[in-house]
């Protein structure tokens, strides 16, 4: 007879007993819950208090304004975070309780995001300082361009430092991690090679943040259009055009190709107005005409105005007008300005100079002969040329004899070379004296010119020769062509100038040189 021993089955839990666990279980969260509220609630507060007195603070010291502008959605975001998980660690501290790791680990990627979008945030404070020095000034904006930059590349390194602490808090990914360090090498290479068009903008972008060719507010020309930097990134730049419209360049396009800045240096501006004219055009009464344009505009800054004749053909003259302004936007105005108000004044005052084609004509006259006299001269045209041809025979036969005997040196051609200078400059005399005669000619005929009308003898001024502020030179007569004839003159011609006004002005006149110096 046998027994079979079953296990003493464990009795079940009693409603009672699972209530109590169940009330347990919603007790501690609900502590945890009402510690994390209060710990939040009073870091929020404690924000609130530091940021009034920073606020008040701010008022003398704009760094600390703008460092307390900046905190208000990263630091509330970093209070959370904080308060969060200090009401979860006070609360657990001596419990066991199931799932406390994984929690932990949540609050604790919570934390590192908050604080990383802090100091993205914060990034833009040194951006907000250097703005509020933008005065006009060439310092300030070129502050603002390196900030701007500076703002860029701290961002990406804060947020990628983020995303790296965050994947630092797994094992697997701390394990990963060792084994991509041990191959650094290869994976830069391979990265350096998908990414060498980004890595070519970021590097042409702090290459234009500190070696400074362009600024924010610089007025530019790129690929034939014409605008203002109005922002600089670390890898485009974004150029504000006269249409309104906006160019987006990345920005090794300003490292690897040439581009045109007009404010480098100096707003100021040299425009060129050209106007084709016939050759009669008066120069003296139109020099008078652009002295009074420029005299009552204020577009014309006062520096600069020259008129000269800067070509010519068979038909017209090309007369150059050079014009300064404080910038391009009154230089444009100023150069349409002029060119409608001078071709006004062309077509009232002096139309003749109007561009215009000559084509002369000559008159043949025919002279119809008997068939005899028409022979009749042929045959004694054919005796004068035998003659002619005799006699220069006659001549080389007597200048080849007189070479052979004389020891005077000849030309070639048998004729002494001193009666041949003499012939070709009885020759030239000739040539000028025909000249002269035909020039005459010329200057004698009048150009056709219309009486002025009633109003342009109302509006005419009598400017006096001293009066004149248009001169004929570019390079010379005032301090500003001066300076431009500076630029052109070359180092070479400077320096040696410069050493023999300042030999001359070390040398005494009444001590005898040395022997070195003779030597």
């Amino acid at each position: 007879m046998s027994f079979v021993f079953s296990p003493t089955p464990e009795p079940s839990p009693t409603p009672d007993k699972a209530v109590k666990e169940v009330l347990e279980t919603s007790l501690d969260i609900m502590a945890v819950l009402a510690a994390s509220l209060v710990c939040i609630v009073a870091l929020l507060a404690a924000a609130q208090v530091i940021g009034f007195l920073l606020r008040r603070w701010g008022r003398k010291h704009r760094l600390i304004k703008y460092m307390e502008r900046r905190s208000r959605v990263g630091g509330s975001l970093t209070c959370i975070a904080l308060g969060a998980t200090i009401g979860w660690y006070w609360t657990v501290r001596d419990h066991n309780v199931p799932g406390y790791g994984t929690i932990s680990h949540g609050l604790l990627i919570l934390m590192i995001i908050a604080v990383t979008v802090w100091l993205i945030e914060l990034c833009a404070v040194l951006e907000d300082m250097t703005r509020t020095q933008l005065e006009g000034g060439s310092k300030p904006n070129r502050l603002v361009t390196q900030a701007q930059v500076m703002h860029r590349v701290s961002q990406v390194f804060f947020g990628v430092f983020g995303a790296i602490s965050i994947a630092l808090t797994f094992p697997e990914a701390r394990a990963a991690m060792g084994s991509v360090l041990a191959s650094a090498g290869i994976i830069s290479l391979i990265a350096g090679i998908a990414a060498q068009g980004v890595l070519a903008n970021m590097f042409a972008g702090l290459q234009i943040a500190f070696s400074d060719p362009i600024r924010v507010g610089d007025v530019v020309v790129v690929q034939g259009q014409q605008g203002t930097i109005e922002e600089i990134t670390l890898t485009y730049i974004v150029i504000h055009l006269w249409d309104e419209r906006r160019l987006i360049l990345p920005s090794k396009k300003f490292t690897e190709e040439p581009f045109e800045n007009w404010t480098k240096r100096d707003t100021h501006l040299l425009g060129v107005v050209e106007l084709r004219v016939d050759w009669r055009l008066p120069l003296a009464a139109f020099r008078n005409e652009v002295d009074r344009l420029l005299s009552e505009t204020d577009l014309w800054d006062g520096r600069t105005s020259s008129v000269q004749v800067t070509d010519s053909s068979v038909e017209t003259m090309l007369v150059r007008l050079v014009a300064s302004a404080a910038n391009s936007g009154d230089l444009w105005d100023l150069k349409c300005y002029l060119r409608e108000r001078l071709i006004e004044w062309i077509e009232k005052e002096a139309p003749y100079a109007l561009p215009r084609r000559r084509i002369e004509t000559d008159k043949v006259t025919e002279v119809h002969l008997p068939v005899d006299e028409i022979e009749i001269e042929k045959q004694a045209r054919e005796l004068a040329i035998a003659t002619i041809r005799k006699t220069n025979s006659s001549r080389h036969a007597a200048a080849t004899k007189k070479q052979a005997t004389e020891a005077a040196p000849t030309s070639p051609y048998g004729e002494p070379l001193l009666d041949q200078y003499a012939r070709k400059i009885q020759e030239k005399r000739r040539s000028w004296r025909f000249k002269a005669r035909r020039l005459d000619e010329t200057h004698n005929e009048k150009p056709e010119q219309l009486p002025p009308s009633r109003d342009a003898l109302q509006d005419t001024r009598v400017l006096s020769t001293t009066a004149t502020i248009t001169g004929d030179r570019l390079y010379s007569g005032t301090p500003d062509a001066e300076e431009r004839r500076k630029l052109v003159t070359g180092p070479k011609q400077s320096e040696e100038k410069t050493t023999a006004d300042s030999d001359t002005a070390t040398a005494d006149p009444t001590t005898p040189p040395s022997e070195e110096t003779q030597k």
